[in-house]
């Protein structure tokens, strides 16, 4: 079961921690962070079940899907996991999927709807979203042809056996694909995400990554970058930034990421020396800092809007960036969407699986690549050292120069368009 699989993974985690730092207040400060933060999700949880058994709700599902067979369209249950990267890069899964397959409609099961509401809502088929202990405590799947589950892979955890749309030609070849990728890669699908490194690995040695390797699963062709993403563009108005020029940075890590301190492994300790040396060069242009509670205060920033914005708000001002800068991290990955370039320095995460190949992407010159080795790999280096020395010892000068040599070109690319 979902939840009791979580709980597990938190109290072992709990225990790792202990062992490690032996220091009974820092883990008693780790236990209230993390029970503060699953406790209201618990409720949310809940909350959302609340119409899962009423009579009306599995009527209107029984005959959504009996409407949908009648114009030929299969009916989807797609549950998801991550954060904000991981969402975006399925949600351009699903639409490659739809233009593939043919048409369908899905519903997503995820631990975040709101998030997932707004990221899929312009993907072709989607409908609803719902919190995803809903799929296994309403045993839904009687209302829906199939049931896929979507991580760093896709597998179909439920087809049904009678006649769908889903038996078709196309649509029965994709399942095959998957079912058979998903069958030899069965050994890091079982034990995600401890081993997403291996994954990770799997994927760059079949010409793959991140961004596509759902669709080589799939066997389908990768759509591109740009995702539909609606954005809000009162927050140019709000923070007077129409007429203007800027660039973007963040320094922060997935909020659903519990650490036991304040910073992660994979943030860049250094960005404000970075974006000194930016200001100097090029103080006509304005620092606009985004990102959420995670994040830490850049004072050479000169708007700082940590958790000021919504994710929709956060996505206009990335639009109209010239150049964004950042840790490997959800941000880059709604960037891409937009068509924004980023310049992303990589530590414990390789770039070779999470990178795009129109960033500038920055890679450690020790170590690095320690992504999901344990348990603990976002809390301390798992080489036991004092910093994680994969990122401590890029230079900020060296991220800067690579900046506004990347600025630079991309403004002579606008000139030349003009």
């Amino acid at each position: 079961m979902l939840l009791p699989s979580r709980l597990k993974r938190i109290l072992r985690k709990i225990s790792l921690l202990h062992k490690e730092k032996e220091s009974f207040s820092l883990t008693a400060a780790y236990i209230f962070k993390i029970f503060s933060n699953k406790f209201s999700l618990f409720a949310r949880h809940l909350y959302g079940a609340r119409y899962t058994f009423l009579p009306s709700y599995r009527q209107q599902r029984k005959q959504r899907r009996i409407e949908a067979h009648a114009h030929n369209k299969a009916v989807l249950a797609i549950r998801v996991a991550g954060g904000v990267g991981d969402l975006l890069v399925i949600a351009r899964f699903i639409r490659d999927l739809q233009t593939e397959a043919g048409p369908f409609i899905f519903d997503i099961f995820c631990a975040h709807p709101k998030i997932a509401q707004w990221i899929f809502t312009n993907v072709p088929g989607f409908e609803n979203t719902e919190f995803d202990t809903v799929m296994h405590i309403g045993k839904l799947r009687a209302f829906y042809d199939a049931e896929l589950h979507i991580s760093q892979a896709v597998t179909i955890a439920y087809k049904d056996k009678k006649e769908t749309p889903l038996n078709q030609k196309t649509f029965s070849k994709i399942f095959q694909a998957i079912a058979y990728a998903s069958q030899e890669l069965h050994l890091y699908i079982a034990n995600q995400p401890f081993l997403d490194n291996g994954l990770g690995r799997v994927a760059v040695y079949s010409n793959a990554s991140r961004r596509d390797f759902l669709h080589s699963m799939a066997g389908i062709p990768y759509g591109g970058d740009q995702l539909a993403i609606p954005c809000n563009t009162d927050a140019l108005d709000r923070f007077a930034l129409h007429g203007k020029h800027w660039i973007t940075v963040h320094n922060g890590f997935d909020t659903n990421f519990i650490v036991s301190g304040q910073h992660a492994t994979k943030c860049y300790p250094y960005f404000d020396t970075v974006l000194a040396i930016i200001k100097r060069a090029r103080p006509d242009l304005l620092i606009i800092q985004v990102g959420a509670s995670s994040s830490t205060n850049l004072l050479h920033a000169d708007i700082d809007l940590i958790s000021s914005t919504t994710l929709e708000e956060a996505a206009a001002i990335l639009k109209g960036s010239m150049l964004h800068l950042d840790n490997e991290s959800g941000l880059v990955h709604l960037s891409s969407c937009l068509a924004t370039p980023s310049v992303v320095v990589f530590g414990p995460t390789p770039s070779d699986y999470f990178g795009y190949p129109t960033n500038t992407n920055i890679d450690p010159n020790f170590c690095g690549g320690c992504w999901w080795i344990n348990e603990l790999w976002m809390d301390r280096c798992p080489r036991k050292l004092e910093s994680a020395k994969c990122l401590t010892t890029i230079e900020p000068e060296y991220i800067a120069e690579l900046f506004l040599e990347t600025l630079y070109k991309i403004e002579k690319i606008r000139d030349l368009q003009k």
